[in-house]
């Protein structure tokens, strides 16, 4: 891997439910991309927030629930669409979305030290 190229971060495993469902398609140029809109409590919405400064313009592996599929995309800003559905649980929805979505094998390829 040269040295200018950032190694792919793994979609957090405490955020993979909010994933679940999450709306894949493509655009009139042929590249993927994927949202969905949620639900979140305040805590959610911090650690959502830190995890996308943290990945700015580096790939972000999704996996499917059962691990056997993932995809890699660029994670976009968090997008806040106003007030929860359930207020009594939540405050805010947002959409999660990601951009150049390709297919991947699901192998870590960077070197561990």
């Amino acid at each position: 891997m040269p040295l200018t190229q950032n190694p792919i971060v793994e979609w957090p495993t405490e955020f993979q439910h909010l994933l679940a469902g999450i709306q894949v398609a493509a655009g009139e140029d042929g590249k993927r991309y994927g949202h969905i809109d949620i639900d979140i409590d305040p805590e959610t919405l911090f650690l959502l927030n830190d995890f996308e400064a943290r990945v700015r313009h580096r790939q972000v592996r999704i996996r499917s629930a059962d691990s056997a599929r993932c995809l890699i995309g660029e994670m976009n800003a968090l997008v806040g669409l106003g007030a929860a559905a359930e207020p009594a649980k939540h405050v805010t929805r947002v959409r999660i979305s990601f951009h150049d979505l390709l297919d991947d094998d699901c192998v870590d390829r960077s070197p561990h030290m």
